[in-house]
């Protein structure tokens, strides 16, 4: 990690690495350890204890109107603000999207696939409240023995909907993050199994000066 890019564990090597990425998948994966491992450590508590302030169930199933989906969602806490909105993580998007961006505060929130059958429905996210997503994998879990199932994977797809060609599942773990053009490219999660979990912040990005 070089002092430009802190809390992130990256150089300017990977930032190329993942600006050439998102041009060509959409989708650019920032290996663990994404973050210096005390602020990760920060955001991990923050997010079980907002877990357990108000956390509310988004469920919605066989709803055309709806994305259909089954997880839990808490409120940001001052250390997932405090890395959204600091200079270098806007920084990075912009180097990373060659876009302008801001957080979209009430599109970002903590997301908790903590119970089996915990999912995401196939979607595009908002283009006006989140052009571009930042996802923190904090926490993720499986059996031992096993390999992490299919819903600890973010189904990523060419064009807006899952019928077009799959071009990355990416696995959710500890703190490994993504950069997504989500907006424009449909991604799932598919169910958790029995043993799985997922702790992650979600954090969306809108361009700069649009509200």
């Amino acid at each position: 990690m070089t002092a430009a890019f802190s809390p992130f564990s990256i150089d300017a090597g990977i930032v190329t690495r993942l600006r050439e990425d998102f041009r060509q998948r959409g989708v650019a994966v920032l290996l663990e350890p994404a973050l210096d491992a005390h602020l990760w450590r920060d955001l991990c508590h923050e997010a079980q204890v907002q877990r357990g302030q108000g956390a509310w169930r988004l469920l919605s199933q066989n709803n055309v109107f709806e994305i259909n989906q089954n997880n839990m969602r808490g409120h940001l806490g001052p250390f997932a603000r405090g890395l959204l909105h600091g200079s270098s993580t806007l920084s990075l998007l912009r180097s990373v999207t060659k876009r302008n961006l801001e957080p979209s505060w009430s599109a970002s929130c903590y997301t908790y696939y903590d119970e089996p059958g915990s999912y995401m429905g196939e979607h595009c996210d908002k283009f006006d409240a989140c052009r571009v997503a930042f996802l923190f994998y904090l926490q993720s879990c499986w059996p031992v023995g096993a390999s992490p199932g299919p819903g600890l994977g973010l189904h990523v797809f060419e064009g807006d909907t899952s019928r077009s060609a799959l071009l990355a599942r990416v696995t959710a773990r500890p703190n490994r993050a993504l950069i997504l053009n989500g907006a424009k490219q449909a991604h799932l999660r598919p169910p958790l199994a029995p043993g799985e979990s997922l702790i992650m912040l979600a954090g969306c990005f809108r361009l700069t000066g649009k509200k």
